[in-house]
C-alpha cells in the first residue's frame, strides 16, 4: 500500500517530490521519483512496504528495457501464485512484490497489442496505478472496479494532468478552490459521489475506470465489474471456500497483520477464518482490535471479548473519543484527509481506531462489504416487504398510514411507511436520500437500477455507490493517515461473483445474511449469531450538540452557521435543531451533522488549511 503521484510535462522538476511530501503518511518506508528523460512525465511513489520488504521492491518499477514505468498502490490477491504463473510463461520477476507482477502483466499485454483492461479484469484485490509507456508516450491510470483505492486527477492547462492518491497533493503544484455545486448530492449521500470531489478541476477516477492520456488527449475504458446477474443459488460451503481463500490471500504479507472485530457477523467471520488459517500455517492468530464506548448502547466490547476468547485471539480495546474537543479535532483532520465534505460521523472513530492499530501492525483485515453483499441492512428487508406485500395496498391507504405514522416516535416504522407510500422509485429515493430537510433540495446523483427488483436495486446501489463513496473512502484515508493498510477479503472478486449471483430474496430468506450466516456459523460462538446489530456508529445527537457548541458557541450562532445558505425560517431551524439533538431522530441528526460538516469544510478551505492527513 502506498501513495502515488505524477504529472505530465512538468514545468518544475521538483513537482512530484513536493506532491509525495504531502502524502508521505501513506508510505513512510521509502520514496522514489522517476523523471522521463524527454520531460514528458514524472511519476513517484511513497511506499508502505507490506510484501517483499527489500529495497529492490521499491517503486517506481521499470521494465528491463526501460519502456514501461509503474507506480502502484494496493495489493493483488494471490500475487505469489500469479508470479509463479508468469515465470512459467517465461516472464522474469526480479521481486515477489505485487507491483512487479502488475508491471510484468501489463507490459506483456500491451506489447502483444492487448488492452490493459483485459489484464486488470483478471486481478482481484485493491489498487490504483499509473503506467507510463515510453514507446507510445501514453500514461495509463486505473482504479480497481470496486473502488477500494482512490486516484484523483487534476486537469492542468494545455491538456496536461496530474494524479495523486489524495487531493492534498495537488496543493503543492497548483491553487485549488472549492466546488460548491456538489452540495445537493453531498447532502443526499453524505459524501461526494465520484467523479466529483468538491474541488474545482479535480476528479476522482470512478471505480473500474481506466484513463489513457496521450499528448494532451484523454480516452477511457472500464474494467469489467466482477458482479454477476442475480439468477442462481449458491451453497454455503461454496461461499465459505471463496471467503476463506480471500482471507488467506489478504494475510499473505511479510509484516505484522491484525484484524478489526466487533459484535457483528462480517468481522467475526473474517476473524474466525483468519485464526484458523494462521494455525494451519503454524502462526498465532492475528491480534484483534475493537472500539470501546462508555455507553453500553454502542459498545460491542463484551461480544468481541467473547469472540476472541473462542478464537484464541489477543484483543486490544481502543477507547472512543468522548470530549467535544477530541471529536472536533479528529473530524477536522478527517476532512483534510478526504479533501472534501464527508458526513459519516464514524470517520472520527475510524481515525482514533486506526491510530491505535497502526502502533501494532502495518496491515489490518476488516469485514467491510459484508452488509452490501450479503443483505445486512434493514432497508433491504423493507424493500422486500414492500415488493411482496405493501405495494398491493391501495395508494390512498398507504399515504394515510404514512401520514399517521409521522405523529409518533417510531422512526423506522415511519421511514418505511413514508417511503412505501408511492411507487418503487419513490421508495428507493426515500430510503436512500439521507437528507430529511426539504429546504436543502438534496438530490441523489444516481437513479435506481432498471429491470431489477427493489431489494436487488438497493443492494446494487450500496455496493457500487455508497460502499466506495462512504466506507471504503473512510477506511483508506483513516488507515493511510497513519501508514496502515486495511485489507477487505469480503470484497475479493470470487466472493463478489458468488454473492451477487444470488438474488436478494435468497440472502434475506431467513433474515439478514442468510447465506453468509449459514456458511460461517460453525466457526463462531453460538451466542455471537444472536447479537443485535449495532454497527460502527457513535451517539450522533450528542456529538452534534457537543461539536457545534465547541465550534460556534451558543445556539443562535450555531443555527446561523449551520443553516447558512439554506432558505429556512428561524422557527424551522430551531425545530430541526431540537429534533437533531433530541436523541430520538437519527435521520435529522445525520442531516444536520452534514450541514455542520459542510460549514466546517468550507472554513478549512477558506482559511487555506493544508498539510498532511494527520494535521488538525
Amino acid at each position: 500500500m502506498c501513495g502515488i503521484a505524477g504529472i505530465t510535462e512538468p514545468n518544475n522538476p521538483g513537482s512530484v517530490h513536493a506532491m509525495l511530501q504531502s502524502i508521505a503518511h501513506r508510505g513512510p518506508d521509502a520514496s522514489g521519483v522517476w523523471d522521463d528523460p524527454l520531460g514528458k512525465v514524472s511519476v513517484g511513489c511513497a511506499r508502505l512496504a507490506t510484501t517483499d520488504l527489500t529495497y529492490q521492491a521499491n517503486q517506481p518499477r521499470i521494465t528491463s528495457d526501460g519502456r514501461f514505468v509503474l507506480v502502484f498502490n494496493g495489493y493483488i490477491a494471490g500475487h505469489r501464485r500469479r508470479i509463479g504463473d508468469a515465470t512459467a510463461r517465461g516472464l522474469t520477476c526480479e521481486t515477489v512484490n505485487d507491483a512487479e507482477l502488475v508491471l510484468l502483466l501489463l507490459a506483456d499485454a500491451i506489447r502483444r497489442g492487448h488492452e490493459p483492461t483485459k489484464v486488470l479484469e483478471t486481478l482481484s484485490g485493491q489498487y490504483a496505478l499509473a503506467l507510463w509507456d515510453a514507446e507510445q508516450s501514453c500514461l495509463w491510470l486505473a482504479r480497481d472496479p470496486l473502488g477500494i483505492k482512490p486516484l484523483y486527477v487534476l486537469n492542468l492547462p494545455a491538456g496536461q494532468i496530474a494524479f495523486a492518491s489524495e487531493i492534498s497533493a495537488f496543493s503543492s503544484i497548483a491553487p485549488t478552490a472549492p466546488d460548491e455545486s456538489i452540495r445537493p448530492g453531498y447532502l443526499a449521500h453524505l459524501f461526494v459521489h465520484a467523479a466529483q470531489t468538491g474541488v474545482k478541476g479535480v476528479t476522482l477516477l470512478p471505480p473500474g475506470r481506466v484513463l489513457c492520456w496521450r499528448g494532451g488527449s484523454v480516452s477511457s475504458a472500464m474494467i469489467a465489474h466482477p458482479a454477476q446477474s442475480r439468477t442462481q443459488s449458491v451453497a454455503p460451503q461454496v461461499l465459505l471456500s471463496a471467503v476463506r481463500q480471500s482471507v488467506a490471500d489478504a494475510m499473505d504479507v511479510d509484516c505484522p497483520a491484525g484484524i478489526l472485530v466487533s459484535g457483528g457477523l462480517d468481522s467475526a467471520g473474517v476473524a474466525a477464518l483468519a485464526s484458523d488459517i494462521a494455525r494451519e500455517r503454524g502462526q498465532e492468530p492475528p491480534v484483534a482490535f475493537v472500539m470501546g464506548f462508555e455507553d453500553p448502547a454502542y459498545d460491542e466490547t463484551a461480544a468481541a471479548q467473547n469472540l476472541c476468547k473462542h478464537l484464541g485471539q489477543e484483543l486490544h480495546v481502543v477507547s472512543a473519543p468522548t470530549t467535544a474537543e477530541e471529536i472536533h479535532r479528529e473530524l477536522c483532520a478527517g476532512l483534510q484527509a478526504v479533501g472534501g465534505p464527508f458526513a459519516n460521523p464514524s470517520i472520527v472513530l475510524m481515525r482514533r481506531l486506526s491510530e491505535a492499530v497502526s502502533a501494532e501492525v502495518k496491515v489490518c483485515l476488516s469485514g467491510d462489504g459484508g452488509d452490501e453483499l450479503f443483505g445486512g441492512y434493514p432497508r433491504y428487508r423493507a424493500a422486500q416487504l414492500y415488493e411482496k406485500y405493501w405495494r398491493h395496498v391501495p395508494g390512498p391507504l398507504r399515504r394515510l398510514t404514512a401520514k399517521l405514522s409521522g405523529l409518533g416516535d417510531h422512526r423506522e416504522m415511519h421511514r418505511f411507511l413514508a417511503g412505501a407510500s408511492s411507487g418503487a422509485e419513490h421508495a428507493f429515493a426515500s430510503w436512500n436520500n439521507r437528507c430529511p430537510i426539504p429546504e436543502c433540495d438534496a438530490r441523489m446523483v444516481t437513479r435506481p437500477y432498471q429491470n431489477t427488483g427493489l431489494a436487488d436495486a438497493m443492494m446494487g446501489f450500496d455496493r457500487d455507490v455508497t460502499l466506495p463513496g462512504n466506507q471504503l473512502a473512510m477506511s483508506d484515508r483513516c488507515g493511510m493517515a497513519f501508514g496502515l493498510e486495511y485489507r477487505l477479503p469480503l470484497l475479493g472478486h470470487d466472493v463478489v461473483r458468488l454473492a451477487t449471483s444470488v438474488p436478494a430474496s435468497q440472502h434475506l430468506k431467513q433474515g439478514p445474511k442468510t447465506l453468509w450466516r449459514q456458511a460461517i456459523a460453525p466457526y463462531l460462538p453460538a451466542r455471537h449469531l444472536q447479537n443485535r446489530k449495532i454497527g460502527f456508529n457513535p451517539p450522533v445527537a450528542d456529538w452534534l450538540l457537543g461539536v457545534a457548541r465547541y465550534h460556534w458557541g451558543d445556539e443562535t450562532d450555531i443555527l446561523n452557521a449551520i443553516f447558512a445558505g439554506v432558505d429556512i425560517p428561524t422557527d424551522s431551524k430551531t425545530r430541526y435543531w431540537q429534533r437533531a439533538v433530541s436523541g430520538k431522530d437519527l435521520d435529522m441528526a445525520l442531516g444536520v451533522w452534514a450541514l455542520m460538516v459542510w460549514q466546517i469544510w468550507l472554513g478549512q478551505v477558506g482559511s487555506g488549511v493544508r498539510g498532511t492527513a494527520d494535521t488538525a
